[in-house]
């Protein structure tokens, strides 16, 4: 498709080659492109793709649509306004509501082709039901292909394909990694949602550096040129595929339709056509993978094919690796030997283009934006597992993580993923502490270096890694912090030391102290907010008092012109309770809108952060009375118990007025709020269970059962029966080890869930959890003999247990059963952060912790429970 468009010549084959790859960019379900003929005040259909309906045709001979009864198309092309319109949409007028339900289509959008300024005709693309509307990005992606449009029609010249109209690679002409990202997103959806193959092939190019080095820049990218050509001409023979480059010397074809055979066949016949016999050529590695057997996600198709691409790096290049294939399955190289580029090479490269970079395009940006690009740089030089960026407040004890990446996942998602600031105790690392204090230098820490950092160590044992290179670098009154985490397929981090340390220096810019000033402000204001909120909520169990407490901390907070809480109603709608919303002398308690109308529909739809700076050019949006003059909006949705709740919203008069700083104070507001509905909807049930032992069992089972091993109940009661004790007492310690951390519903799960050690802030909330147990058990008389259990069960046999510190045997025999069982349970459990202990590995900890940890006899009747036959 791309080599047919790059010689066509003809306007309608322009707009033909046009409308296929913008429907196909956008997901549309169909995309027509019409002329304006002035004379006869209509708009006459060129050109149909897609799912058409009732008496349309691919190449209409005689439609035309009379301006004077659109006014939607009226306006389009007497002022240049695009329009947008959903079939249910109360605003929506009535020609387009009735063309929609004539054509069978869900949403409409239409956008005008100005031509030297006049209006030339309209590009139009409606969804189907049951295919997502259309949002704001894809109005600003079809006024972009209507813009560049009209630069062809202006010039009856043919682009080689749409992606190059708004997103392409100036040198190949190919599609660009935006571009790329974005299809393949909608591939992923458009496959999993109709059971079809999609194949994806990523492609390297050999030697690049050494014909830079030898025959010049001009020479390397005439190499690179001929390489999307020869994957362009292999891949013109399937309608599915989109060939791309994604940076530098890396090249994708997304293959929908295909699977690995077609992906191996592409791959074969560019190879064979690329190689020019007697061992010249250019030559490219290959490695394909496809969805399907365990690979179900973009992320997991990316990620084998970029491991079958490594592989075929690893074995000399010029050939094509699939994922899973075996060496019988490659297909083989031209008979040519390739020189890889060296780790110190690529160090060198990198080094140049950042120094480059530093006086040009992030010139004026702030230190974490320069930063990020040494991260990115150095990740690819060494193919690194991961990395992160943090900052420390000088004087003070804390580290804020705001920025990392999977190295593994770098072609997804963008380059870097914003954090919720994570932040932890400087002094739980010495290495870095002693680092970061200094204010300059770096060190590599290795796992299996026992004269390393012991914290370094046992941090990098929880993530999976074999070592980390730490850089820092001090600017104003902060410290910057980038680590750079290596795996098995990393390069040696000491080969980059010096380059590292120099080249985060480097990033500080001369004067940074507003951007620095900007980030301790929101650091600050988000764990304002957080305190504030935090302690409303602490001890408050209604929930109308909750919602409250939210938007008025929020409103507070963020300064911002409206702030509201809407809920999902049983019955499927939205609505604002009493006290839910801040506007300006507006009450809109019990307003109500259906669940998948607005911009809050999107957000509980897709359980994502919705994040728009110019509402009005939204097809989602949906105006109140109160909102009418908001232009910026930011939502995020209230989970609790892993259904959604509601969302939280604010807007803004102004343009752009938000940014992912304000996402993740919201982030953060939306889960403390999610922890309190959450407790005071258990504390609620366990109220009505008071009225019946079986009931109020049933609930606190029902609350626990998803977190609680039926395992560790019998492994109790198996030890509690070698022990002695009677039926009642056995009876009162099945029920704790069913309920012992119940209270853990009170702690935010931010804090449970964190993979890494807690802080000093944190570890209290942690350690509070029986006593939230205690006092939700209380008042059931039938949990009467449970109660000290469940409140003595974190309690350890040298006294330095929580919540009251008691030891040996004043802490109840049940309990300290309940603790040993629970000890073993979890280290043979694998968590997110480590991998589980094997049976004999863990009752060698027992044994070495029996006595301070642990009561020696009870271990001793666990170890016999463990040993003896089950």
């Amino acid at each position: 498709m791309a080599a047919a468009a790059a010689g066509a010549h003809d306007l309608e084959e322009v707009l033909e080659v046009a409308a296929e790859e913008a429907r196909a960019a956008i997901g549309a379900a169909s995309l027509s492109v019409s002329r304006w003929e002035r004379e006869q005040g209509v708009l006459r259909t060129i050109i149909n793709v897609g799912e058409l309906g009732p008496a349309e045709e691919r190449y209409p001979a005689a439609e035309i649509h009379p301006l004077h009864e659109d006014p939607n198309a009226e306006r389009l092309i007497l002022d240049g306004d695009a329009y947008f319109n959903s079939v249910d949409a109360p605003d929506s007028d009535e020609v387009s509501s009735k063309r929609l339900v004539r054509l069978g289509k869900e949403s409409e959008v239409g956008v005008p082709i100005l031509v030297e300024g006049e209006s030339w005709g309209e590009v139009y693309a409606t969804t189907a039901p049951g295919q997502p509307r259309f949002r704001g990005a894809d109005v600003r992606f079809l006024e972009t292909v209507a813009g560049q449009l009209a630069v062809a029609i202006g010039r009856a010249e043919l682009f080689s394909r749409v992606s190059r109209l708004a997103y392409e690679d100036p040198l190949t002409g190919l599609a660009n990694r935006r571009a790329l990202e974005e299809r393949l997103q909608r591939a992923v959806i458009r496959a999993t949602g109709r059971e079809a193959t999609l194949a994806v092939l990523l492609c390297d190019v050999d030697e690049l550096k050494k014909i830079n080095d030898e025959a010049g820049h001009d020479a390397g990218d005439r190499a690179l040129r001929r390489v999307a050509e020869g994957l362009v001409a292999a891949a013109a023979s399937r309608p599915g595929n989109l060939v791309g480059r994604l940076s530098g010397d890396e090249f994708c074809v997304v293959m929908e339709g295909a699977g690995l055979d077609e992906a191996r066949a592409l791959a074969a016949a560019t190879l064979a056509d690329l190689d020019e016999g007697n061992g010249k050529g250019i030559l490219i590695s290959c490695g394909a993978a496809a969805l399907g057997r365990g690979v179900d996600s973009l992320a997991e198709l990316m990620r084998a094919a970029d491991a079958a691409l490594y592989r075929a790096k690893r074995s000399g290049g010029g050939q094509v690796f699939t994922a899973g294939s075996r060496a019988s399955d490659v297909t083989p190289r031209p008979e040519r030997r390739t020189m890889r580029r060296t780790t110190q090479e690529r160090i060198r490269d990198a080094v140049q283009e950042l120094n480059a970079r530093f006086c040009e395009d992030l010139a004026l940006e702030g230190p974490l934006e320069r930063i990020e690009a040494v991260a990115v740089a150095l990740s690819e030089a060494l193919n690194t597992a991961a990395w992160a960026i943090s900052f420390a407040p000088a004087g003070g004890n804390t580290i804020h993580t705001v920025s990392q990446a999977d190295g593994r996942d770098k072609r997804l998602e963008g380059l870097h993923l914003s954090l919720d600031n994570d932040v932890y105790s400087i002094d739980e690392y010495p290495a870095t502490a002693r680092l970061l204090r200094a204010g300059a230098g770096s060190f590599v820490a290795r796992v299996d270096d026992q004269g390393a950092d012991r914290a370094e160590r046992a941090l990098l044992e929880l993530l999976g890694r074999t070592s980390v290179l730490a850089a820092a670098a001090a600017d104003h009154d902060l410290t910057w912090l980038l680590e750079l985490y290596a795996d098995t397929r990393t390069a040696p981090l000491d080969e980059s030391l010096v380059e590292a340390s120099l080249l985060v220096r480097a990033a500080i810019p001369p004067r940074s102290a507003r951007k620095s000033a900007a980030l301790r402000e929101r650091w600050a204001q988000q764990v304002g907010l957080t305190n504030a909120l935090g302690e409303r909520l602490e001890d408050e169990v209604d929930e109308q008092a909750m919602i409250e407490a939210a938007v008025q901390e929020v409103h507070a907070t963020m300064g911002v012109h409206a702030t509201a809480l809407v809920r999902l109603r049983e019955d499927g709608r939205l609505d604002m309770p009493a006290g839910a919303g801040v506007f300006d002398e507006v009450d809109l308690s019990g307003y109500t809108i259906p669940s998948e109308r607005g911009l809050v529909g999107r957000c509980l739809r897709d359980r994502r952060v919705v994040l728009v700076g110019d509402v009005t050019r939204e097809p989602d949006y949906a105006a109140t009375p109160a909102t009418e003059a908001v232009r910026s909006e930011l939502d995020v949705p209230v989970i609790v118990d892993g259904h959604p709740w509601g969302v939280l919203s604010v807007q803004s008069t102004d343009h752009n007025a938000f940014d992912e700083g304000e996402a993740s104070m919201l982030r953060s507001a939306a889960h403390q709020l999610s922890a309190g509905l959450r407790a005071a909807q258990l504390r609620e049930r366990l109220e009505r269970a008071q009225r019946g032992t079986a009931e109020a069992l049933k609930a606190a089972l029902d609350a626990r059962a998803s977190a609680t091993s039926e395992a560790l109940v019998q492994r109790c009661e198996a030890v509690g029966v070698a022990l002695g004790l009677d039926d009642a007492s056995l009876s009162a310690l099945r029920y704790a080890a069913t309920l012992h951390d119940i209270g853990e519903l009170g702690v935010p799960e931010a804090i449970l869930n964190k993979p890494g050690p807690l802080d000093e802030r944190e570890r209290p909330a942690i350690e509070r959890h029986p006593l939230i147990s205690e006092g939700i058990l209380s008042p059931v008389e039938f949990f009467a003999d449970t109660v000290p259990l469940v409140r003595a069960a974190h309690e350890r046999w040298d006294g330095t247990g929580y919540p009251d510190g008691l030891a040996g045997e004043a802490i109840p025999l049940g309990a300290r059963i309940l603790f040993a069982c629970d000890t073993y349970e979890a280290m043979i459990t694998p968590r997110p952060y480590r991998d589980a202990l094997g049976p004999d590995e863990a009752k060698l900890e027992l044994r070495r912790v029996a006595g301070t940890q642990l009561d020696p006899g009870v271990v001793d009747a666990l170890l016999r429970v463990l040993s003896s036959p089950s």
